[in-house]
């Protein structure tokens, strides 16, 4: 028995080590990448089809921006789109909205080398998230056909490092095409060993023991035969932190790299490490004209802020708001007199917030009338005592 204890320790203690010793991985897909907060990963992947994504001011020795690109699918909103043979589409992804691509097809490797690597290339992404590389097992189904498959899809990998040698390439999945073009990738993804993401129906759910232990295998199997580092990605719903953390936790005593992230990779999620957010989001009214440093907000929190170890954004009423924030600051502060916050998003976008466990701070009022549903969510009531009734403390915070 002893035997056995210290067996499951030396494992645990190798898994941990390895864990520590492999870079740190995020993926952020959403259209305005948190770069502060991201700056704390070794790697970061993004997806570069949003208008105005420059990931060269974010490129460093030691925090990389790499490119999601779509192998073995793509979608009609992609540039490319319009300039494939349409006899190269060879079927579809409902899921995701999308069209499978005839790996097989002669022209295929010079197309996506010249019409989708060369122009990320040309913007100063060295690094690439390869994703659908099994994408064609949805269309092709005889052994002939997989074998063409396959056959095509190494020849896309080969092309794309025969033109960039120094390019980094990481997998998510493609084991069947590995024991031809191992030598050719710098780390291996797969997603949802524990928690997963249905996009159909928009809902997350638990991976079963039967799937896990199948994933599992491959991915022993890639760290054994080919010594590759492993990142795992797995669905979390953003309000529900904890298990993203313990989702994590389990996945780096399993040896492997964790993101736990939100469906649509839209959130900063939880992998090696977790950034702590240091912004607090301050909401202010510039109706009277005043500018910012003259606004009491800044005056008189600016410096508090500053003290305590906390960064302020200020967000003037005007403006949207964000989305999301609880994955990126610390709380919010709303210092908005009267009831300016009525007719504007920012009453349910703060409920919102609140929901999902968001610190919130009202200053002079909470910037809404009585009934509107933003107190109703806060568990807020208003009611108006009797003439001549004198009002008491029921609670008091000892700060």
């Amino acid at each position: 028995m002893l035997h056995c204890l210290l067996a499951a320790l030396l494992l645990l203690m190798s898994c941990l080590a390895t864990a520590a010793s492999q870079p740190t991985v995020a993926l952020y897909y959403g259209n305005d990448p948190p770069w502060d907060e991201l700056r704390a990963f070794d790697v970061v992947v993004v997806d570069p089809g949003h208008p105005g994504l420059d990931p060269v001011p974010h490129q460093h020795a030691d925090s990389a921006v790499f490119a999601y690109v779509s192998v073995g699918e793509v979608l009609a909103s992609r540039s490319y789109f319009k300039d494939i043979p349409k006899d190269w589409l060879i079927g579809d992804n409902p899921a995701w909205a999308s069209h499978v691509i005839d790996q097989a097809a002669p022209g295929w490797p010079a197309f996506f080398v010249n019409k989708v690597i060369a122009p990320l290339w040309a913007k100063g992404y060295r690094g690439f998230f390869l994703d659908t590389l099994d994408s064609w097992t949805l269309v092709a189904k005889a052994p002939e056909q997989k074998a063409r498959q396959k056959a095509g899809l190494v020849s896309v990998i080969r092309a794309i490092k025969a033109r960039w040698p120094k390019a980094r390439l990481i997998f998510n999945r493609g084991f069947e095409i590995l024991p031809q073009v191992h030598e050719l990738v710098w780390m291996m993804a797969a997603e949802s060993l524990y928690q997963g993401y249905n996009p159909v129906q928009d809902s997350y759910v638990k991976v079963s023991e039967d799937d896990r232990n199948w994933l599992l295998g491959q991915l022993r199997k890639v760290q054994q035969d080919y010594a590759l580092p492993v990142l795992v990605i797995d669905y979390v719903p953003l309000d529900k932190r904890r298990l993203a953390r313990k989702t994590a936790r389990k996945i780096i005593g399993l040896g492997f790299i964790p993101w736990v992230t939100t469906g649509d990779l839209d959130a900063l999620g939880v992998g090696q490490i977790e950034v702590v957010p240091r912004k607090v989001l301050v909401l202010y009214d510039p109706a009277n004209g005043e500018s910012l440093n003259e606004a009491n907000p800044q005056r008189l929190l600016g410096i508090i802020l500053a003290y305590l170890g906390l960064v302020p954004e200020y967000y003037p009423l005007t403006t949207e708001p964000p989305v999301p924030a609880v994955d990126r600051y610390a709380g919010v502060i709303s210092w908005i007199p009267g009831d300016a916050l009525e007719g504007t998003r920012w009453p349910s976008w703060l409920a919102k917030q609140a929901h999902m466990g968001l610190p919130l701070a009202f200053f002079v009022s909470f910037g809404v009338d009585a009934n509107n549903p933003l107190l109703t969510s806060l568990g807020v009531k208003d009611r108006m005592l009797p003439t001549g009734t004198l009002s008491s403390v029921q609670s008091k915070d000892a700060l």
